[in-house]
């Protein structure tokens, strides 16, 4: 029995089949608020499956948008909040460490760190500790930290929240994020694209091809990749990402995750032209691995995510230079 518990979003999109493996992670829910005219409502624990209850009022015209999740208890306790959730470890015996969804793009990090900082004495006096820290990374790159955080807990090399933690510095960098969808009505409502990008992107089939890499102020920010270089088609993106990937994936046998909203056959064609590249890789893919409904608010079921482990630090300019580059020496119709 573990003497640590790990807390993290439930936008990470771990697969319920990896948790159950995997008592030592625990899923903090992240609401999603949908705005329908004079109704306003918050709806908990929706799962990829049943996003519909989400795109139901956006095709009314309404607007949805993640919360941060419960972190303080109100006059009544909340077992659902982070601050309930971490007592009760706590109670238990356990450390507990709070690993955030990206910083850059949620204010979850820093209202958690806050709590801890507030459950300081509760958490001295059980004789334990606490710890929270930004993982940088984002939906399944996110679950793809915690899959090689996890090898490293297994193999015996990783035993307390402090290891966590400096396991967690050390490798958030090279978690490589990349990112399509087939239609960009819900980026368009996000307002990272214009109306008339988004008609075009759609009447034309063009992939808008994206990242979180780092940019210049170590931060990840979610940012286009291809704005001068315009990718025609699935197939035309899954050539780039591949040639892309078989230059910088860090271990080519090592786990290669493709996850879909709700389009598993995008996702398959991916999978299929990604392994001509990375034919000694491991993908995770299918119906387990899909992008959440908190992630699916954002872009909507048509989203593709691909994450891999990359040889460095995945550095926006220089990922935008390659990727125009590789783009350029192409030209796929499909």
């Amino acid at each position: 029995m573990r003497e640590f518990q790990i807390l993290t979003d439930s936008v990470s999109d771990l697969p319920e089949s990896w948790l159950k493996n995997h008592p030592y992670v625990t899923i903090i829910d992240t609401p999603i608020t949908v705005t329908a005219g004079d109704r306003q409502l918050t709806l908990r624990n929706l799962t990829a499956d049943n996003f519909d209850q989400v795109a139901y009022f956006v095709e009314q015209g309404g607007r949805a948008i993640t919360s941060q999740p419960s972190v303080f208890d109100p006059d009544e306790e909340n077992p659902f909040s982070v601050e309930s959730v971490t007592k009760e470890h706590l109670r238990r015996g356990k450390d507990v460490i709070y690993v955030a969804m990206n910083g850059a793009l949620s204010g979850t990090f820093n209202t958690v760190s806050l709590c801890y900082n507030n459950l300081d004495q509760f958490a001295a006096e059980q004789g334990r500790r606490l710890l929270c820290i930004d993982s940088h990374c984002m939906s399944t790159g996110l679950a793809l930290l915690f899959i090689e955080l996890a090898e490293a807990i297994e193999r015996g090399q990783i035993d307390s929240i402090e290891k966590i933690a400096d396991f967690v510095a050390a490798e958030r960098g090279y978690m490589g994020h990349f990112f399509t969808w087939g239609k960009l009505d819900y980026i368009k409502l996000s307002g990272r694209v214009s109306a008339v990008q988004s008609m075009v992107a759609n009447l034309f089939h063009i992939r808008l091809m994206c990242s979180a890499q780092y940019t210049g102020e170590y931060t990840r920010k979610l940012e286009h990749i291809n704005p001068h270089a315009k990718i025609i088609g699935l197939s035309g993106f899954a050539k780039a990402l591949g040639i892309y990937a078989q230059r910088h994936i860090a271990n080519r046998f090592g786990p290669v995750i493709i996850a879909h909203g709700n389009v598993p056959r995008d996702a398959e064609l991916v999978a299929n032209k990604l392994r001509e590249y990375l034919p000694d890789a491991e993908f995770l893919t299918g119906h387990d691995w899909r992008c959440g409904a908190g992630i699916q608010v954002h872009g909507g079921p048509t989203s593709l995510h691909i994450n891999f482990r990359t040889d460095n630090v995945g550095k926006l300019k220089e990922t935008t230079e390659e990727m125009e580059e590789i783009i350029r020496g192409f030209r796929v119709r499909v």
